[in-house]
């Protein structure tokens, strides 16, 4: 008899491994169901982009990652805009926790295929290439990408482009859902091409658009009252160092109109650098630079005055710095 209460006590011991035990299964269950809706995410959304006009195809989805986080591996993924743009690589994964789904983050580690219509075909390549879309309860949604170390080349002529880090967010305001707000930072952006070659040692903006329903018509937008908002454009190339804020909206030619509170140091180095993006010719910005030079010499080292913008051009300190074509 006295062997009963010990055999009692002994089966106690076994509770806590059997509570374990249904803990892990239920997750277990719960990560399943979260690899399933992942895999029907991504079957609903090619169906919407198909529906939508665009060409996608992939491979095969393979589930990973229990039990610490739900990982989905899309093989040899591709999207198009027929005539327009294409996309594709190896393989793209999606990361999420299996009890909330509500972010997914996008991750590519194989070279990357880009065809446009306009600038030719790319190789990309990047150590870090992420991007996350996420459930808000303030603003709705939130787009976010993280880019390290990427390398873009043209295989036409070997034209290539470069970024050491990028960070960029979008989303719609918390204060008004019509308006979508950008923060973007980037460092050592370099690009080079036969005909010329870019860079800037770092930039950091935040930016906003107001009426985005109506920004697929530019006219629509116009009549809307859309306007860009630059809430803080900071650059920096060597010495030369540039801030703009300010407000632009669209005339009835879509050219931009308004004036952005501008100072600006080294004002040469950027005028060159609107020379190599094809918004002046060399005789324009040489001409530029140095009457920006005088008027910098004159201002202490640096020009504080608006970038205005009316009738197509950009003037600043009465001087013109690009002008668009009609």
């Amino acid at each position: 008899m006295a062997d009963a209460p010990i055999r009692l006590k002994r089966r106690w011991l076994y509770i806590p491994f059997a509570v374990a035990a249904v803990i892990v299964a239920g997750y277990w269950l719960l990560w399943r169901a979260g690899a399933a809706e992942m895999k029907k995410g991504v079957a609903d959304w090619v169906e919407d982009q198909r529906n939508a006009g665009f060409e996608v195809s992939h491979g095969a989805l393979k589930a990973e990652g229990f039990p610490f986080f739900l990982r989905v591996h899309v093989a040899t993924p591709e999207i198009a805009a027929p005539g327009v743009w294409r996309w594709r690589t190896e393989r793209l994964t999606l990361d999420a926790l299996p009890y909330d789904l509500n972010r997914l983050i996008f991750s590519v580690r194989s070279e990357q295929h880009v065809e446009t219509a306009d600038y030719g075909a790319w190789r990309v390549n990047a150590d870090d290439f992420r991007f996350s879309i996420a459930n808000d309860k303030a603003r709705g949604w939130v787009f976010a990408m993280n880019v390290g170390d990427a390398h873009a080349v043209r295989d036409e002529d070997n034209a290539n482009a470069a970024v050491e880090q990028l960070v960029f967010d979008l989303a719609p305001s918390a204060e008004d859902p019509a308006m979508l707000v950008l923060s973007l930072a980037a460092a050592n952006i370099k690009a080079a091409a036969p005909d010329g070659a870019f860079r800037l040692n770092g930039v950091q903006t935040v930016m906003a658009a107001t009426q985005t329903q109506a920004l697929g018509d530019a006219d629509r937008w116009r009549q809307a009252g859309g306007e860009f908002i630059i809430n803080g454009f900071n650059a920096q190339l060597d010495e030369a160092k540039l801030s703009v804020a300010g407000t632009l909206s669209l005339d009835a030619a879509r050219h931009p109109k308004g004036a952005l509170k501008t100072e600006i140091v080294a004002p040469e180095s950027f005028v060159k650098a609107l020379s190599q993006l094809g918004l002046m010719s060399e005789e324009e910005a040489d001409s530029a630079g140095a009457a920006l030079t005088l008027a910098a010499i004159a201002g202490g080292g640096k020009i504080s005055a608006p970038i205005e913008f009316n009738g197509g051009a950009a003037h600043l300190a009465g001087v013109k710095i690009f002008e668009m074509e009609n």
